[in-house]
């Protein structure tokens, strides 16, 4: 199978990649706290709008709509005009999104404000990762992605370390005006200190595809039975990954009547266990014979059991047992997008770097889209979480099948992978 050349990576000497990997990671974990602080605020919101779970599903869906088509566009949009100009325009569009999330007043008007931040946030995973896949070699590209992605989870800690604080004493739209600041910030550094590789100073060589041309090179990925396995991967576990950060908290308020500031420390918890996850998974990735599939099919495992500990919270439901599986369930559930990120670009076609994240993004943000909504509709008909939880456990089981025999089948070497 085609991959790409990698006749533009730098030398591994190059200390300069290491400045282009931290302006990724911070533009990654400010944008994230948009997306990641409404897991965060979804219970200040639901109490002061008198929201149901539901409707909570929907504010977190209505922010990945945009991203489904956006994220295809995003990738197209790299591959022509460059990381710099894409990241930092999205900065700006979320800023100014947030911002009106902060001056707004009826549920309505907040889901308004939501579509437009999804619409900035779809340029900020495929252009950090792309930006990452170029400076660094395969050798340590793993290892790039994990930290790179680790961004996301940070973003978490920022949101429940600061937006609790914030809502409790000046309101929940006080904090969407802090994190409008905070993304802002973030897209302008990552302008500052990027710049292309050595070997891409020169300009040209950008492709450029229309419209058609990217449906067909998506039909031509979905045909590539490892590009499917690992789009099955990504909307599975980002599905687990999205029900835990926008639903966490308010489980632990329901089931155990903590406070919403309690469960947003859990959600801290939660995220920095996950930004470890993301790093040191993804760096184990770099040295597995089977390869990086293997990987995300054990944060698979790890997060089933994650999720049977969570059923048995009301059994030993002691403070430190809580935080144990708020971590554990962090380190697996979101830990597995480091190796799955540098998968996917690693199953890249003719040079289309961008188009195949967008494409494999775009894929997961279906089940981000509509998981919440669905979660939340289930806990309120069933008037509890014993049957939305029962069908996520489920769900993950047959992945695990699914994916273990395909792989065994495939067998041992790493270049099938």
């Amino acid at each position: 199978m085609a991959k790409v050349e990698h006749t533009e990576l730098i030398s591994g000497s190059d200390r300069y990649r290491w400045f282009i990997l931290t302006a990724a990671v911070t533009a990654q974990m400010t944008a994230a706290v948009s997306t990641q602080g409404i897991g965060v605020l979804g219970g200040f919101i639901q109490e002061d709008l008198q929201l149901s779970n539901t409707d909570i599903g929907v504010l977190a869906g209505i922010l990945n709509v945009a991203p489904i088509l956006g994220l295809l566009l995003a990738g197209e949009w790299l591959d022509r005009a460059g990381e710099r100009l894409v990241i930092g325009i999205g900065a700006l569009i979320m800023g100014l999104a947030m911002t009106s999330a902060g001056v707004v007043t009826s549920f309505i008007a907040l889901v308004s404000c939501l579509f437009f931040v999804g619409v900035g946030y779809s340029t900020a995973q495929p252009g950090g990762t792309k930006a990452v896949f170029h400076w660094f070699s395969p050798s340590e590209r793993g290892l790039a992605m994990g930290i790179r992605q680790a961004g996301l989870p940070l973003g978490g800690v920022v949101a429940a370390a600061i937006f609790p604080s914030v809502a409790s004493k000046l309101g929940w739209q006080s904090a969407f005006l802090v994190g409008a600041c905070v993304i802002i910030s973030g897209g302008g550094v990552f302008c500052l200190v990027y710049r292309l590789p050595p070997a891409n100073q020169e300009g040209g060589g950008k492709p450029s595809h229309n419209r058609q041309q990217l449906i067909d090179y998506a039909r031509t990925l979905l045909t590539i039975p490892m590009f499917r396995l690992a789009a099955v991967s990504g909307v599975v576990m980002i599905t687990i990954q999205t029900v835990s950060l926008m639903f966490l908290a308010l489980y632990l308020r329901d089931q155990f009547s903590l406070p919403l500031v309690v469960g947003a420390s859990h959600l801290l918890v939660m995220q920095l266990a996950g930004a470890v996850g993301r790093i040191l998974l993804a760096a184990w990735s770099d040295h597995v014979r089977e390869g990086r599939a293997s990987i995300v099919l054990f944060t698979a495992l790890g997060t089933v059991c994650g999720l049977a500990a969570l059923g048995l919270l009301s059994i030993h439901g002691s403070s430190s047992f809580m935080f144990l599986v708020s971590a554990w369930l962090g380190f697996f559930s979101f830990g597995w997008y480091g190796p799955w990120v540098a998968w996917v670009s690693e199953l890249s076609l003719n040079e289309r770097l961008g188009a195949t994240l967008g494409i494999a993004m775009a894929i997961n943000q279906l089940a981000i889209v509509l998981t919440p909504i669905l979660f939340g509709w289930l806990v309120d008909e069933s008037s509890g979480y014993a049957v939305p939880g029962g069908l996520l456990f489920v769900t993950l089981m047959i992945y695990i099948i699914y994916a273990g025999v395909l792989l065994w089948r495939r067998g041992g070497s790493r270049t099938s992978w």
